[in-house]
């Protein structure tokens, strides 16, 4: 069966709504990376002040570093796990709203398939990201902490919006190929109609 052509509004949404939703979305999804990290080391900092704890009981200042140290991590972690779920949340709702604005078919399905497959390709993406910002600036760490998020964003805007119009194409409808059959045949029966409709004005009009 022949699919659908997408119109130019579909088109045009469809890469919006990608580059929009995958840019924030990346964020999101770089933060909650961030989180479990930080979460391992908060409960290795939670082990250490322990450990610490059991070995220098006489030395309390030193284990009420490491556990304020930790505390504040812990709050810092869910501060962002916080952040990055509305992120989250908010990339799909524009995704949709946008897709839907355009009328494009199924925005919901094209929403979440494209976000499974942005996830996926994110962790390689990050490194290529962190790559090309160190190379133009000839800096390791300088490139990767100052033009990284943005080589970052505009990176993700880009993949984005590929991904969301290859989505968009491949959920488009089946063509009716009856359409234009359709058109003619509708055409044709009102052609009668009005000659009809004519030719009993044209009597009523000689018998008056």
């Amino acid at each position: 069966m022949q699919k659908a052509q997408l119109t130019s509004a579909q088109r045009g949404y469809s890469l919006v709504a990608g580059a929009v939703a995958h840019a924030l979305f990346s964020v999101g999804w770089l933060m909650l990376g961030f989180v479990a990290l930080g979460g391992g080391l908060t409960l290795l900092l939670g082990g250490t002040a322990n450990g610490v704890s059991g070995l220098f009981g006489d030395v309390p200042v030193v284990a009420d570093f490491i556990r304020n140290t930790s505390s504040v991590i812990g709050t810092v972690i869910i501060v962002i796990a916080i952040v990055a779920l509305l992120l989250v949340a908010l990339a799909a709702f524009a995704s949709i709203f946008l897709l839907a604005r355009g009328a494009v078919r199924k925005p919901w399905q094209i929403t979440f398939q494209s976000l499974g497959i942005v996830a996926l390709l994110d962790v390689p993406l990050f490194v290529a990201y962190l790559t090309i910002a160190a190379q133009a600036t000839d800096s390791a760490v300088g490139g990767a902490v100052l033009l990284g998020p943005v080589v970052g964003v505009v990176g993700s805007a880009v993949v984005g919006a590929l991904v969301w119009w290859w989505m968009a194409w491949s959920r488009r409808g089946s063509a009716s190929r009856f359409a234009g059959v359709t058109a003619t045949a509708s055409a044709t029966a009102v052609a009668p109609q009005q000659k009809s409709s004519a030719a009993g004005d044209t009597g009523t009009t000689h018998s008056k």
